[in-house]
């Protein structure tokens, strides 16, 4: 909440980038009843996914439809605030391509102010597979690592189990503030190397000018006995 009110403060308006899946629900409803509580208009806030699948926004596995339930409906964001992947639909790499202008036009100073993420077992973050390759153009692919151009991707991968849309590393690193959202006993050897800056792992690319993470003791491992308190929501 706290960058949110500094990026009003200093721009007007504030940047947000969202993370998908399951583990920022909780904390997206206890952002939208702060945002509520604080009477900051929904208007100066403006909403970017930083991964998709390949799915409706009406699908119970679309990243954009689990935020709108969660956060964007309760403080009842503008449709013109909500910059949506419109997956689902077309190709693929197309989408990623009119996302990554979307993001450009979206970002008038060149950085985003916020940014969620969160960190697989696997220690991908966003859609950034450590065994996916991006598609930046058609019939144009390469690994996925830290040095990918461009600002959005179409990304395949084993993984994934099915086309992946994402921000790159070097737009997600173009932030302000980021805060990794990360629970789960799965997840403690990942949320290491990523913490340590192992160069396999894809969440270890990822640095704002200023990175918090934010884990349930269970993700935080045997260095849970390091903190005080279980921060389980940020």
């Amino acid at each position: 909440m706290e960058k949110i009110e500094n990026a009003l403060r200093a721009r007007g308006r504030a940047l947000v980038v969202l993370a998908g899946g399951t583990t920022p629900r909780n904390t997206y409803r206890l952002l939208a009843g702060a945002l509520t509580a604080k009477g900051v208009p929904s208007k100066r806030l403006l909403w970017l996914f930083g991964d998709e699948r390949w799915v409706s926004v009406d699908d119970p596995q679309s990243n954009e439809g689990m935020a709108r339930e969660s956060l964007l409906h309760p403080i009842k964001a503008p449709v013109s605030t909500v910059i949506s992947w419109e997956a689902g639909s077309g190709e693929p790499v197309d989408c990623a391509m009119r996302y990554a202008e979307k993001a450009r036009a979206a970002m008038k100073d060149g950085e985003f102010d916020l940014v969620f993420l969160g960190v697989g077992a696997d220690g991908h973050t966003a859609s950034l597979f450590p065994d996916g390759d991006v598609h930046l153009s058609a019939g144009s692919s390469r690994p996925v690592g830290p040095d990918v151009p461009g600002l959005a991707a179409a990304v395949s991968s084993q993984s994934a189990r099915g086309w992946r849309l994402t921000l790159c590393p070097g737009a997600l690193n173009r932030s302000r503030a980021v805060v990794f959202l990360v629970a789960g006993e799965e997840k403690a050897p990942a949320l290491r190397r990523a913490r340590a800056g192992d160069p396999a792992t894809p969440a270890a690319w990822i640095r704002g000018r200023t990175t918090v993470y934010m884990a349930t003791r269970s993700a935080l491992g045997p260095e849970a006995a390091d903190y005080g308190r279980d921060v389980r929501h940020a």
